[in-house]
């Protein structure tokens, strides 16, 4: 059995019968057998018999146990072999992890929207700041098939926003968050794509997998409008954060219900001709990043600064590990309530932390050397 909907590089997790151990171990002597699964069965009571979660008794537990896997323990659920992890887990079979997984979210995401959440598809483009965002959903059960897109490995510089072990540089990012969400739950399906959107693969994720949804967290500027074109013209919602500073800046295109333009007319359509036939400066796709996609009003004075010095004391724009998480939970949330049919409108939505917790920003000196600073690059952009 396997996971992967497509042929790839990519190595899945393999399910074994507790009877076909004995030959996977003559094969690798040095497996390890990791077998917790009495734990489960301890949970699963408590979630089937809540009221005597503080009063069971052993004999409670193990009448239990015999009931749901007919006295043969090691024969329920699966065993799942990680390849990467040379180790072997017993897990139960799959409605029960996910009764697990899941008992917690009750009752702020009931059992019957659990359901919906899990026959969902959603693919997520770009996996520095997205990889947080996969980790949100798949946390809450959000999405049984998951599309997983970029073109890079891991760097080291990539550790502030993906959550990985140093081993994994020069690891494929896909490969990397594919396996972590593996062993999570091993019975969600991946379809991976190693070598980032294209025009071609936009058409097969849209067209053959039908996602519910798409969060696109990519660089690339002219794949964004392509994508939007795209997602309009097969009514699929577009959502994408920008991390900004501390902060969080949410972007909806609800095209699955509203007739809207894409980025919701925010961009000048001079200007999206000019990016999707790549005939704007490197500045000038600076500053349409700066005016259009963030908003001088959204960029923090710290951003501001550091962003001056790209190229002379920085190597790149800054981007905080904080803000991708803090992305990958609104992404996260806004994906549960679209799915769940909740009045999610378009638009733009900035998900500020620092100036309502930090004093530093409504102080005079702050105030007056941030607009000093957005002064200047109104100027700059009208000469």
């Amino acid at each position: 059995m396997t996971n992967i909907s497509k042929e790839s590089e990519l190595l899945p997790p393999e399910f074994y019968k507790y009877t076909e151990l004995i030959n996977l171990q003559n094969q690798h002597p040095e497996l390890f057998l990791d077998d917790t699964i009495d734990f489960a069965i301890d949970e699963l009571f408590d979630i089937e018999y809540p009221a005597k979660k503080d009063s069971k008794s052993k004999t409670d537990v193990d009448k239990f146990k015999i009931e749901i896997t007919n006295g043969k323990s090691n024969n329920w659920g699966t065993w799942v072999y990680y390849p990467w992890l040379n180790r072997v887990v017993h897990f139960p079979p799959v409605t029960e992890l996910r009764a697990l997984r899941t008992s917690r979210n009750r009752n702020l995401i009931t059992s019957d929207e659990q359901l919906i959440l899990y026959k969902s598809t959603i693919a997520v483009i770009g996996m520095s700041v997205g990889s947080n965002v996969v980790e949100a959903l798949v946390s809450q059960g959000i999405g049984g098939k998951l599309i997983l897109v970029d073109l890079d490995i891991i760097e080291p510089s990539n550790l502030n926003r993906i959550r990985a072990p140093y081993h994994n540089v020069g690891l494929h990012k896909v490969e990397a968050i594919s396996r972590k969400i593996w062993e999570i739950d091993p019975y969600l399906e991946i379809i991976p794509f190693f070598n980032g959107i294209t025009h071609e693969n936009l058409e097969e994720i849209i067209n053959n997998y039908s996602p519910n949804i798409i969060v696109d967290e990519m660089d690339d500027l002219r794949m964004k409008i392509l994508l939007r074109e795209s997602s309009k013209k097969s009514k699929i919602p577009v959502i994408m954060a920008a991390d900004d500073g501390d902060n969080s800046l949410i972007d909806i295109d609800r095209y699955d219900i509203e007739e809207i333009e894409i980025f919701n007319s925010q961009i000048p359509d001079d200007i999206l001709d000019k990016l999707k036939n790549d005939k704007l400066t490197r500045p000038e796709i600076g500053m349409a990043i700066g005016k259009y996609f963030v908003g001088l009003d959204n960029t923090p004075l710290r951003m501001f600064e550091s962003l001056a010095q790209v190229g002379k004391t920085l190597p790149s724009w800054p981007q905080l590990g904080g803000a991708a998480a803090l992305s990958g939970v609104v992404l996260a949330m806004v994906s549960r309530k679209i799915l769940l049919g909740e009045k999610i409108q378009s638009g733009r939505t900035l998900v500020e932390i620092d100036s309502n917790i930090d004093l530093e920003h409504t102080q005079p000196d702050h105030i007056k050397k941030l607009e000093q600073i957005k002064n200047h690059l109104r100027e700059m952009d009208r000469g």
